[in-house]
């Protein structure tokens, strides 16, 4: 390395040698029904509570739910691949749908059943979410699923933005994927460290199990 002194170099070292000992990745396959019927489910118990659901609403809520239905339950909700962002983790599929993102909703072929609008009282780059109809078909959700979608609500709205964002910040997840002098405003979550004790071989079975189920 030209032009960089000995403790330079043992610096820029370490630094390589912690990148390359992160946890492994386990790319799941994200089960985009259930991802749909989850939003679907977040925005009717908005409705229902006569809540505004923004797109920080919604992404927070996914992420409890999906992390708390994994430690109870052994599996997420969405199957769908978090990434941590300056604001918290956030679902990757979720989230492009929710920003209504051409590319991914072509791919999946999907026409989203709620619409989106600017809430600047909420913002000034808030959206919020209303669903189009209260017979949307969520029956691809189990009880555990929804019973954990309603929870995380609760949390989110409870606890308001500071307070959750503090909270995903808090998460080993994201502690470990985010990098605040990075290239990027987004990093890819181990799923192992979803877990409330780390465990590499049960997020390699699920990542399996997503692609063949």
């Amino acid at each position: 390395m030209l032009g960089v002194d000995s403790q330079g170099a043992e610096a820029y070292f370490s630094v390589m040698l912690v990148r390359r000992q992160r946890a492994p990745l386990h790319a799941l396959t994200p089960h985009v029904e259930k991802i749909v019927a989850a939003i679907v489910v977040l925005l009717k118990e908005a409705k229902r509570r006569g809540l505004p659901a923004t797109q920080y609403d919604i992404v927070k809520s996914l992420f409890l739910a999906d992390r708390g239905h994994l430690n109870k339950y052994g599996r997420p909700i969405t199957f769908d691949n978090y990434v941590a962002m300056k604001d918290g983790p956030v679902p990757s599929l979720a989230y492009n749908f929710l920003k209504e993102d051409a590319t991914s909703l072509r791919r999946h072929g999907q026409k989203l059943p709620w619409r989106r609008k600017a809430a600047r009282d909420l913002g000034v780059r808030a959206f919020a979410f209303e669903i189009e109809s209260d017979n949307v078909d969520t029956s691809v959700l189990s009880p555990s699923d929804v019973e954990e979608l309603k929870a995380a609500f609760t949390i989110v709205k409870a606890l308001g933005f500071r307070q959750v964002r503090k909270l995903t910040h808090e998460d080993q997840a994201y502690i470990e994927a985010w990098e605040d002098d990075g290239p990027s405003n987004g990093y890819k979550m181990s799923l192992s460290l979803l877990f409330d004790v780390p465990n590499e071989e049960l997020a390699g079975e699920l990542a399996f199990l997503s692609k063949h189920s």
